[in-house]
């Protein structure tokens, strides 16, 4: 979809950048579709949740493995990010978003309905704008400021909320459920789209 020189453009698409070839045309969705080779949405959600925990401690609480744990998981969701962000990037570049599911096809997405889900019926059908959000809550520059104090507390002795303001923590867990959780039914789209 995209080819490296939009790294160019938008320095913050960092890594992706280091994870693909100079000649190689980045597909945003086959990134989606792969975040979720690491592991259900349940399992995402609850590391993202185990990772939120951490760094709210005052001190060292990892617990799921060792620390590389941690910092492959945000790894991955830095890589999320980009990939979403560069759905939105061609989405504002044509002035719109992807098409919604089709009737039928919402159907069976249903079926895959892990619940608690932090999205709407009419966002499952159609979670592009909930990607659309993501992006006019916080620039990629900010998310991936965010992304690194939320991983760099993680990992430490101390709490995020040495370098964030209390307020700021709700919006950053609210914004980054519902992207993981559009994210799987953009994911479901895909893989249904690969077997017609």
């Amino acid at each position: 979809m995209q080819n490296p020189s939009i790294f160019n453009n938008h320095p913050y698409l960092n890594r992706l950048a280091l994870t693909s070839g100079d000649d190689e045309v980045i597909d945003p969705y086959g990134i989606i579709t792969d975040f979720f080779h690491f592991g259900t949405i349940a399992e995402m959600k609850a590391l993202f949740l185990e990772s939120c925990r951490a760094a709210l401690s005052e001190k060292y609480s990892w617990k799921q493995g060792s620390p590389g744990n941690l910092l492959y998981f945000y790894e991955r969701l830095e890589k999320l990010v980009e990939a979403c962000f560069l759905i939105f990037f061609a989405a504002r570049k044509k002035n719109k978003l992807p098409k919604k599911l089709k009737p039928a096809a919402f159907k069976k997405v249903l079926n895959h309905t892990n619940l608690p889900c932090s999205l709407s019926a009419e966002e499952m059908s159609d979670p592009f704008p909930v990607i659309q959000s993501f992006f006019e809550f916080h620039s990629i520059k900010e998310w991936k400021q965010d992304l690194y104090a939320w991983m760099e507390a993680g990992l430490s002795d101390y709490t995020v909320l040495e370098n964030m303001e209390a307020k700021d923590i709700l919006p950053y867990h609210h914004h980054l459920q519902k992207l993981l959780d559009a994210c799987w039914y953009i994911s479901l789209r895909v893989k249904r789209k690969k077997k017609i």
